[in-house]
């Protein structure tokens, strides 16, 4: 097993486009970390890097205790799980995850055993003969994952591996690459753009734009606590509700104002908050934060708003409402007994203490 650690990794196609920028990052022994974010933030050109798939243009990456840099990917004792599957048309399963393993001249009882271990582990005994053309998709990508395993390699890699099937199987499958990990206890790097994925099975997530790094944590304080607004909108389903306003300020007390809203906002602010008064800032609200004020008895002072309901999506056992205020859309994630239509005004009362306050330009957090 090993850890993985990438110092001051860049990658530069040509000469001024960066798609990795200084990317620094520790992967613990046996931890499972995610790396998310955009199509083209530079998510899976890193994962390509540590494979030895992409050249780094500056830098260093070791894995364990060797510097990898000039290392080719066959020596580098890692094994990677690819988006489309890749396996051989014309091999049956058995042959698709042996083959790794005879190029290296492994013994055939010993190929035989490795495989059979693997199947049982990904439970497709039964499907060893057949053809990758026999195979549904998320079959596939379990012979793609076995052929990983055989390899029993120190690090593993997974680049999007489950965006080729349909909903219900990837909500399967990632519950079967989590248990994977558990039993194995292997060090594995998952890169992926579904937020979802990322929160559900790393224990730590790397949340990248534009070839940075944005912020590294584990998934409930990155939800609670992002760093900056991209990270805010990026991370969540639905993602955060974005106001722009300025803060007042009346005595020793906060307000956000924005058009015809006024909202309270804590006395646990007010340090951060005090030397912004009378700047343009951004409020951030989760739609889980928005209540219909009919479920609330008696609402806090400088709480509640009113909008204009424009779209209602019945989930069953919630309902978000797509609501028009000022010149905003914004989104709440609201009981199901909530009685609506649309075109209605409606009031609500906002969750003041879980609201965060953003810097207009530079975008970090302030509180």
């Amino acid at each position: 097993m090993a850890q993985v650690i990438l110092t001051d990794v860049t990658k530069l196609f040509g000469e001024d486009v960066y798609a990795v920028q200084k990317f620094n990052l520790e992967i613990k022994d046996k931890e499972f970390v995610v790396i998310v974010g955009p199509s083209g933030c530079g998510k899976s050109t890193t994962l390509r890097m540590v494979a030895g798939l992409e050249e780094i243009s500056s830098g260093e990456i070791k894995i364990g205790e060797t510097v990898v840099n000039d290392i080719s990917p066959k020596d580098r004792d890692i094994a990677m799980v690819f988006q489309n599957y890749a396996l051989y048309p014309h091999m049956t399963v058995f042959e698709n995850m042996a083959f790794g393993l005879k190029l290296r001249k492994y013994p055939k009882d010993e190929i035989e055993k490795r495989v059979n271990d693997a199947s049982t582990i990904l439970e497709i005994e039964h499907l060893l003969k057949r053809r990758p053309k026999e195979l549904s998709g998320g079959q596939r990508q379990r012979v793609a994952v076995g052929r990983a395993i055989v390899r029993k390699p120190a690090v593993f890699l997974f680049d999007e591996p489950l965006s080729n099937l349909d909903a219900k199987l990837r909500v399967q499958m990632r519950a079967e690459i989590q248990k994977l990990h558990s039993r194995l206890k292997t060090t594995m790097i998952y890169v992926t753009h579904d937020q979802v994925e990322a929160m559900t099975m790393g224990d730590r997530i790397v949340v990248m734009k534009d070839g940075y790094i944005q912020q590294v944590d584990n998934p409930i304080h990155l939800y609670n606590n992002p760093a900056n607004k991209f990270v805010a909108g990026f991370i969540g389903s639905p993602s955060m509700n974005f106001l722009n306003g300025k803060i007042e300020s009346k005595g020793s007390e906060f307000y956000f104002k924005s058009g015809n809203i006024t909202l309270k906002l804590p006395e646990s602010f007010n340090t951060k908050i005090a030397s912004h008064t009378g700047k343009e800032i951004v409020l951030g609200i989760r739609p889980e934060d928005i209540y219909d004020k009919v479920f609330i008895a008696q609402p806090k002072e400088g709480t509640t708003f009113r909008a204009i309901v424009e779209v209602i999506e019945p989930m069953g056992n919630e309902i978000f409402l797509y609501l028009k205020i000022n010149d905003n859309s914004i989104i709440a994630r609201v009981s199901p007994q909530t009685n609506v239509k649309i075109n209605q005004e409606m009031e609500l009362v906002v969750n003041i203490s879980s609201v965060h306050i953003f810097d207009l330009e530079t975008e970090e957090i302030i509180v």
